[in-house]
C-alpha cells in the first residue's frame, strides 16, 4: 500500500476545525503514555496512592482494631469519613500487628474506601501518625486537586522528622511535585538516605524519585552514584527508570551531561529506540528548564539523531509533545516533508506534533505573542 503522506504533511496548516479535533483526539492514542513533566513523569512503576492520597481521597476512611472474640478479624472502632454502616473488613490481621495493637491498647489500623471497592489498608496509626493523620483530615478538600503550598509546606515540614515512616511519607509526596518545582524545594532529605533505599525493594517503588533527588542535591557523592549507573547503562543496557537517572545525570553535568549522553546513547546506532526514549525523555524535561548552553546541546544532539535515524523523531515529537514544548519543529518538518518515516504511525506522531505546533503559534500570533 501507498500513504500519501503529503496530505498528512499539510495537516497542519489548513485543517478544518473539525479534522483538527480529530487529530488531537487521534493524538491522545498515537502519544501515549501521557506523562505530565513533573518527578512522577520517569517512574516506570508506583503505588496507585500515596499514604496521604488516600487519606484525602478516599469516600471511607475507619479505624480498626482486632474484633472482639476473633483477635484475627478486624473490626471498626471508628468512623472518620464515610457512612456508619460500612462493609466488613475481609483483611486478617496478621500475627505482627497482633501483637502490636495487644500491647498498644491507643494504637490503631487505619483502611480506606473508594466506593464500589475493597478496603485498602493505608498505615498503621501510633502516636507518631496521629498528627499526620489529622492534618491530612482537615486538608482533605484542597489537597485533592493535587499539591497546594499548604501540602508542600506539610512536606517540608516532615523533613525533620527521624522517623522512617515520616521520611517515607516525604518521598512518596515529593514524586507529585512537578520537575521545575522540585528543583526549587528546600531538600534536606540525607544523600546517604537516598543512596540506601535507591535499590531496595522497598525504595524501589519511588526510585525515580530518589535519583532525581540525587541529581538535585548536587553532591559529590550522588555525582558519583549517578555516574556509575549511566556507565553500567552504557555498557549493560538501560534498567528501568533510566529517565530519571539521564534528567539527574543533566542536572548534574550540564551541557556536559547532554554531550554524553548523546555520545553514548542517541547516537549508537545499535541502541533500541525502548532505550533511546528513556534519555529524549530527560532532555525534553530539561529543554524549558535548563540555561541556553544545555538548552542548545540538547537541540543540537536531537537535531543530529533525527538526521541519522528518522525514526526518532516520533520519540521526539512524542516526548516533547507531551511536555507541551514545541520547539523541535524546525528538525521535524522535514521527516514529513521528505517522507523519511516509513510506518503510518511515526507519521502520524509527528505529524499530530507539527499540527498542535501550529495551533499554538497562530494562537499566540492572534494574542500579540
Amino acid at each position: 500500500m501507498i500513504h500519501d503522506y503529503s496530505k498528512i504533511w499539510y495537516l497542519h496548516r489548513d485543517l478544518s476545525r473539525r479534522s483538527m479535533r480529530f487529530v488531537l483526539a487521534a493524538s491522545m492514542f498515537v502519544l501515549s503514555p501521557a506523562i505530565k513533566a513533573d518527578a512522577c513523569a520517569f517512574d516506570m512503576l508506583k503505588p496507585e496512592r500515596t499514604v496521604i492520597d488516600w487519606i484525602v481521597d478516599a469516600d471511607a476512611l475507619v479505624l480498626a482494631r482486632p474484633m472482639p472474640g476473633n483477635s484475627f478479624a478486624f473490626a471498626p472502632i471508628q468512623i472518620l469519613i464515610g457512612p456508619e454502616t460500612t462493609p466488613e473488613i475481609q483483611q486478617l490481621v496478621d500475627s505482627g500487628v497482633r501483637r502490636r495493637l495487644a500491647a498498644n491498647p491507643d494504637d490503631a489500623v487505619l483502611f480506606a474506601r473508594l466506593t464500589g471497592g475493597q478496603w485498602r489498608r493505608v498505615a498503621y496509626v501510633d502516636d507518631s501518625f496521629g498528627s499526620i493523620l489529622g492534618t491530612a483530615l482537615s486538608n482533605r478538600d484542597t489537597w485533592r486537586t493535587g499539591m497546594p503550598a499548604s501540602r508542600v509546606q506539610f512536606v517540608d515540614a516532615l523533613q525533620h522528622s527521624p522517623n522512617p515512616r515520616h521520611k517515607a511519607i516525604v518521598i512518596s509526596e515529593l514524586d507529585k511535585v512537578p520537575y521545575e518545582q522540585l528543583r526549587d524545594f528546600d531538600l534536606r532529605v540525607p544523600v546517604d538516605e537516598l543512596v540506601a533505599d535507591l535499590w531496595s525493594r522497598g525504595g524501589y517503588p519511588y526510585q525515580a524519585t530518589r535519583a532525581l533527588l540525587l541529581g538535585i542535591g548536587q553532591s559529590d557523592k550522588a555525582r558519583t552514584v549517578i555516574a556509575s549507573v549511566v556507565s553500567r547503562a552504557t555498557e549493560s543496557g538501560s534498567p528501568d527508570n533510566f529517565g530519571a537517572f539521564a534528567a539527574a545525570f543533566i542536572e548534574l553535568e550540564g551541557a556536559l551531561g547532554v554531550t554524553t549522553l548523546a555520545d553514548r546513547f542517541l547516537d549508537d546506532p545499535h541502541r533500541s529506540l525502548a532505550d533511546i526514549e528513556q534519555v529524549v525523555m530527560a532532555m525534553s524535561v530539561h529543554h524549558a528548564l535548563a540555561d541556553v548552553s544545555v538548552k542548545d546541546e540538547i537541540d543540537m544532539v536531537l537535531a543530529r539523531l533525527v538526521r541519522s535515524r528518522p525514526a526518532a523523531g516520533a520519540v521526539v515529537a512524542r516526548q516533547f509533545s507531551l511536555r507541551e514544548d514545541w520547539s523541535q519543529v524546525g528538525i521535524l518538518q522535514p521527516l514529513v516533508r521528505d517522507r523519511k518515516l516509513t510506518t503510518i504511525q511515526d507519521m502520524t506522531v509527528v505529524a499530530v506534533y507539527l499540527a498542535r505546533a501550529a495551533t499554538v503559534n497562530t494562537s499566540a500570533q492572534a494574542n500579540g505573542g
